[in-house]
């Protein structure tokens, strides 16, 4: 019998994604906030996701956790369950901002929690 699906919006499926950030993401000892732990599972599960919060409040987490995460899950397939959404070997996020130095800051933030930020200047 093949066994079922999970969903990342699952209670499965939001305990394989805080037990992610734990792991990865040590310095953060509360784990993700509450904007944080609404969005990214439907993020993950493909949902379109609307999102506004004061600055500081930690939006850019909502694009760069879900790559973390998807990286974690590819690269060790056999420690998790099977999802009903399309896991990516080569996770990317492409995110467009206004701001120079807020995409220095970020892309900083991704290194340190080693993964590559790409900056392209227009």
């Amino acid at each position: 019998q093949m066994s079922s699906q999970v969903s990342f919006t699952s209670n499965e499926g939001v305990k394989i994604i805080n037990s992610i950030v734990k792991k990865h993401v040590s310095k953060w000892k509360d784990g993700l906030h509450e904007l944080q732990r609404i969005c990214i599972p439907k993020i993950l599960n493909l949902e379109d996701v609307f999102a506004i919060n004061a600055t500081g409040g930690g939006k850019s987490v909502l694009f760069g956790i879900p790559v973390l995460v998807q990286l974690q899950i590819s690269q060790n397939v056999a420690l998790y369950p099977m999802f009903d959404v399309p896991i990516c070997l080569d996770p990317i996020g492409v995110v467009v901002m206004p701001m120079k130095g807020l995409v220095n800051n970020i892309v900083h933030v991704l290194n340190f929690h080693s993964l590559s930020g790409l900056i392209v200047s227009l």
